[in-house]
């Protein structure tokens, strides 16, 4: 029962932990230890296909999605429309040559901006950009970094419903392992 109800609790907090760029690597590492920790336990009292996959791909969603709704959310609900200009504009290329920007930013009014950077897809497109002027959504407690403000919020509410779903599904899944577990040890002992 402990583990159905604190790994997907467990999941969204480190998730929420990770959708902050200082800590996005021990956000995600720990959870992928919980993940697994919370599988073991799933596997240990019913190793069964039909549980122990739709448990994993459970959790996987838990973690994985819950950074970008948190990000979105956070900036919904407290992202203030802020002046910037972009300072310097950097490329890398990934594994297949594709390049990719990532843009360096400072206030207009000189104040300080946790997280000075912009990627691509929030609003980064390269050299050109250099001496631009643009409105981005901040958060002013500096949690997530900022990102342009004509972003589309449209499955926001889908994508906190599905994952608040993922972790009713997931201790269900939990309980039913422990339920069969106890059921299949009661039949031995008669």
């Amino acid at each position: 029962m402990t583990t159905a109800i604190a790994t997907p609790c467990a999941l969204i907090g480190l998730a929420i932990v990770a959708s902050n760029p200082d800590y996005g690597a021990l956000g995600m590492i720990t959870g992928f230890v919980v993940l697994v920790a919370g599988l073991g336990v799933v596997a240990g009292l019913r190793p069964t296909w039909w549980l122990i996959g739709p448990a994993l791909v459970l959790e996987i969603g838990l973690l994985v999605a819950s950074r970008p709704v948190v990000r979105t959310e956070v900036l919904v609900l407290r992202g203030v429309r802020t002046p910037v200009v972009v300072t310097d504009a950097h490329s890398s290329r990934d594994k297949t040559g594709r390049v990719s920007w990532k843009c360096d930013l400072r206030r207009t009014d000189g104040l300080p901006l946790p997280h000075a950077t912009l990627e691509g897809y929030a609003g980064c497109f390269g050299p050109s950009d250099v001496g631009r002027t643009q409105n981005l959504l901040v958060d002013p407690s500096g949690w997530v970094p900022p990102r342009a403000p004509d972003v589309d919020h449209a499955g926001l509410d889908e994508g906190i419903a599905l994952i608040g779903s993922a972790a009713v599904l997931f201790a269900g899944l939990a309980i039913a392992a422990g339920r069969l577990n106890l059921r299949a040890a009661g039949r031995r002992v008669r």
